[in-house]
Formats: structure tokens, sequence, C-alpha cells
């Protein structure tokens, strides 16, 4: 059986092919939006979004863990991601229909946050 060698290359080309488009585009369709997070703010880089799916890149510069959520109105979790310790990054993606949302960075991991509103059209 001499065909496993012969096949191997096809095998290698689909596999590399597959590995890159895994890579090529993330699962939210575009650049992630940048959030930062410290003691004291709460920065997002866009908060004027169109309807779809968005990936959230969150940077803890405090000196504690946070946790970032995504509120519809009546403070409804959409997503949240927790436990981003100081100095580290982490990454969240959400869904969000037309409307207004908040999202909140919680230092500390407690309370209600610091909040910036998301406009989604």
């Amino acid at each position: 059986m001499r065909r496993a060698p012969a096949l191997a290359p096809a095998l290698l080309a689909l596999g590399l092919a597959l590995g890159l488009a895994a890579c090529s585009s993330d699962e939210a369709g575009g650049d992630a939006i940048a959030v930062t997070s410290s003691n004291t703010e709460c920065r997002v880089a866009q908060t004027n979004l169109g309807a779809g799916k968005h990936r959230f890149q969150v940077e803890n510069t405090g000196n504690t863990a946070t946790e970032v959520y995504i509120y519809a109105p009546g403070d409804k979790v959409v997503t949240e991601k927790e436990n981003i310790g100081p100095g580290t990054k982490a990454s969240f993606s959400a869904t969000l229909n037309a409307g207004t949302y908040e999202l909140a960075c919680k230092p500390g991991q407690t309370g209600n946050g610091i909040r910036q509103t998301l406009t989604v059209t």
C-alpha cells in the first residue's frame, strides 16, 4: 500500500488551507473593538455599531481583576467576560440587534460597573 505517501501532500495542503481560512478572519467578520478597563475608566474605541456580530478585545490596565458585560435595556445581560486579570487581555463576541445597549467594565468584579452606551443601527 504505497498510496498513503501519495495522499500525504494532498492532506497536508487541505489542512493548511483550512487552517489559514480559520486564521484569516475572526468569527465576527472584522476587526475587534478595543475596550480598555482600568480601576476608574472604561474606554470603548467604537460606540456606534452596525447590527450584527461584533468581537470586543478587552485590555485590563488596572491592578485588580475586572469583568465586562453588555446589557440590553433593563440590565438584561447579552454577554459577559469575567476574570480578566490585571495586565491581561481577553476577547468575546456578541450579536447585537439595532437598539441601545450599555457596555460595563467592573473593576474588582463588583457593583454596577463603569458604563458606556453602545448605539446599534
